[in-house]
């Protein structure tokens, strides 16, 4: 989770997209948006230089939003207005003073500057990475302990950037904690794997000041002490880099294509989306990235506003200076600041849409972060199938996913993020981790228990990936209540339950601000107690199906856990309140809970609290405008077989209707036929690649081009049949 500086990673100066201001109130800030704030910015900050952490959408309050969102989707075309904002948060350049601005872009005119307390620090970002990168590779003491290696003439060092965390109370000044490493010195090419070669000592430096506060000394063993004498110790390096293998690829593998030669289903107005039930808005900023607003079905309300708002990654190592390695990688670095520049035919397959955005740089600069959102259809199995035992007809459809995918590079580690949304009004949200695990020097013939050996001299630490989803529904409107369904045995009597085989359902109802445990079979839900279902005569609701998985391990006492209480426990009810977006606060770099700010100064508010703490407040949460925040934890304790490079870990959260429809609403979707579908059995393509083969001598794996073909039932594979069979349902009798 190291902090990533990767070269060319921004385009700098005026963007080639997504530089016209928007009129609408959640898209997105513009190129000459934040133009226009970072000039409101300095020109009030007379004769003092900024440096910009961000510059962003400053989204309205809540109760002003609804309005105008609800009189956009009846197409009233005199919508109220609503003012475009920004927030701004910056230091005065080269002091460890930090501001927090709000700018009216449609006023042109400064709202408010608010100096913030010492306690609080600021994310990275990418330009001081830069800067204090170099300044710890040329130091006179970095340079002399490597010298103190010995490593082969011509061998790369690297440093990985990490937030410094925090292991002592009170107030203390900005920092970042180093962990070295050097190529592979056989190869030192430029994707060679420098997690193999990990070096034994780790400086730290003071962002402000650039100066070099310690040079701390790692354990290598299973205790404290550290080796007086550290050495390179050569042994092959394990690689990822397709240049690198000693082996070369797979050669069975045949080209699998994705192809819709009628186009796609869906429709893009701006960032407005809409794809056959479904209408919702893609927002996007520095912190959380990609963003849903307004999600509805059918032209009913489901959710206001969807997001992952926070991500936290202990480390298991007890030792020093180990037992302070964690990161927020949200707070701490930012999702929209490393999404991915997504690449056709890799990242996304078939027919795919593309959504750029804008983030700025330390000076304001608008810096384009292209294609940082990829959009498609996917086919993803049956969607419902049934077949009449007693007269033999089949009714089948496939199940149709629209995808939305962001990949975020956190130096050694991927995220892909993505929101399905199914034809039965089913939203799943998939998190997949990969890239590669951070590694530690281990002395030889020496094993942890608290991490793995993955290869002479190299150990990966045990850690935890604790993601928090923030849900503020609005279920066929507002008023919302969230609560527990378990499935329980019935008593053996002799009325109700002679055989001993009933069970009901009982409900616990979170009344308050409370938090929720996960149990075997217990289902989470979220209702509107006014609606009932016709059919059911229930409340109407969505749940949330999710796999029970173990939360935060480090002790309750610990800074890990002080610091991040949301990963305690895997759901959170809160009642509504604009500005509680980050449930771990919203300045983490560094960060003192909560208790601890109050016992320095006597007071909290905004910033100064998490979810905790808004939790506390025991505010009323039934029948109400309320938020959902779900908690859910990836423990990994590494394999040999994630490394050098991890295979994605898969985990998925399921927003689905419970009582919300009368009946399955993806009853009209198409019977599933071959004359759409255009499959073809194997035997008859493989004689058919032989008979292409046999008489242009070479064979033709591709299908044919659709815009050349007058048929679309002869645009996806050359070996499809038309017979009468092809209009039929699939698997008929």
């Amino acid at each position: 989770m190291a902090l990533a500086v990767p070269p060319n990673s921004l385009n700098r100066g005026a963007p080639k997209a997504a530089n016209v201001a928007s009129g609408h109130p959640l898209d997105p800030l513009a190129a000459v948006e934040t133009i226009q704030a970072a000039q409101l910015l300095k020109g009030h900050a007379t004769g003092s230089s900024l440096h910009f952490k961000y510059i962003t959408i400053a989204e309205p309050p809540k109760n002003v939003l609804r309005a105008y969102l609800a009189a956009e989707r009846t197409g009233k075309a005199d919508l109220p207005h609503i003012p475009r904002r920004a927030s701004a948060l910056y230091y005065l350049r080269g002091t460890a003073e930090l501001y927090l601005a709000k700018v009216n872009l449609d006023d042109e005119t400064v709202d408010s500057v608010e100096k913030l307390p010492e306690f609080f620090h600021a994310q990275a970002d990418i330009d001081e990475l830069i800067v204090m990168k170099d300044a710890c590779l040329q130091h006179p003491r970095v340079r002399a302990e490597i010298e103190r290696f010995r490593l082969p003439k011509g061998t790369t060092v690297v440093c990985d950037l990490w937030p410094y965390g925090r292991d002592t109370g009170g107030t203390s000044r900005r920092m970042i904690q180093y962990y070295m490493y050097a190529r592979d010195p056989a190869t030192n090419h430029e994707a060679s794997n420098h997690y193999d070669l990990p070096l034994q000592f780790s400086p730290i430096f003071d962002y402000v000041s650039r100066e070099l506060v310690d040079i701390i000394y790692l354990p290598t063993g299973s205790d404290q002490r550290v080796n007086p004498e550290p050495k390179y110790i050569p042994h092959t390096a394990k690689e990822y880099h397709h240049d690198l293998q000693p082996t070369p690829p797979r050669s069975d593998l045949k080209p699998l294509l994705v192809h819709q030669p009628q186009g796609a289903s869906f429709n893009i107005d701006g960032h407005l989306i809409t794809w056959q039930k479904w209408r919702l808005r893609l927002g996007f900023n520095w912190r959380e990235g990609m963003v849903l607003h307004d999600v509805t079905y059918d032209g009913r309300e489901l959710f206001h506003r969807l997001s992952l708002s926070e991500l936290f990654v202990p480390y298991g190592d007890p030792r020093t200076p180990y037992n302070r390695k964690s990161v927020f990688d949200f707070g701490d670095i930012g999702a929209g600041v490393v999404a991915n520049n997504l690449k056709l035919g890799c990242d996304c397959l078939g027919l795919i849409k593309y959504f750029s955005f804008i983030i700025t740089d330390s000076n304001g600069n608008p810096v384009e972060k292209p294609n940082a959102v990829c959009m498609h259809e996917i086919d993803n199995g049956i969607g419902w199938k049934h077949t009449n035992t007693k007269t033999g007809p089949v009714s089948i459809v496939r199940s149709r996913v629209l995808v939305l995918q962001s990949i975020i590079t956190l130096g050694n580690y991927e995220y892909v993020l993505a929101w399905h949304l199914d034809q039965a009004a089913g939203l799943h949200y998939q998190i997949q981790a990969t890239g590669i695990v951070s590694t530690a020097p281990i002395d030889p013939g020496v094993q942890v228990p608290w991490g793995t050996n993955v290869n002479e001299g190299v150990m990966a630490p045990y850690h935890q990936h604790v993601f928090c989803l923030r849900i503020d529904p609005c279920i066929d409107g507002d008023n919302n209540t969230f609560l527990e369904e378990d499935s329980i045995a019935m008593p053996l009597t002799e009325h109700l339950n002679p055989k001993g085989v009933g069970y009901t359902t009982t409900q616990n109802v979170l009344s308050t601000s409370s938090s929720s445990e996960a149990a075997p079979n217990r289902v989470h839900k979220i209702i509107n107690p006014s609606k009932l279902n016709r059919v059911s005569g229930r409340p109407v609701g969505y749940a949330i199906y999710s796999p029970v998985k173990q939360m935060l391990l480090a002790h309750p006492t610990s800074w890990h856990s002080r610091r991040a209480k949301y990963a305690r426990h895997p759901f959170w009810v809160t009642a509504y309140r604009d500005d509680e977006i980050y449930p771990a606060g919203d300045y983490t770099y560094q960060s003192l809970p909560p208790e601890d700010i109050a016992a320095v100064t006597g007071r909290g508010g905004a910033g100064h609290q998490d979810l905790a703490a808004w939790t506390a407040r025991k505010d009323p949460t039934e029948n109400t405008d309320i938020v959902i925040w779900h908690s859910i934890c990836l423990t990994h304790n590494p394999r040999p077989e994630d490394y050098p490079v991890m295979p994605c870990d898969t985990m998925t959260v399921s927003l689905k209707p419970s009582g919300f429809f009368e009946q399955n609403p993806a009853l009209d979707v198409p019977q599933s036929t071959q004359a759409v579908n255009q499959s073809c059995l194997y035997g008859d393509f493989d004689r058919r690649l032989r008979l292409a083969s046999s008489s242009s001598g070479s064979p033709s794996l591709n299908p044919p081009d659709p815009a050349k073909s007058s048929s679309p039932s002869h645009s996806v594979n050359p070996a499809v049949h038309s017979t009468a069979q092809d209009s039929q349902p699939c698997c008929s009798s």
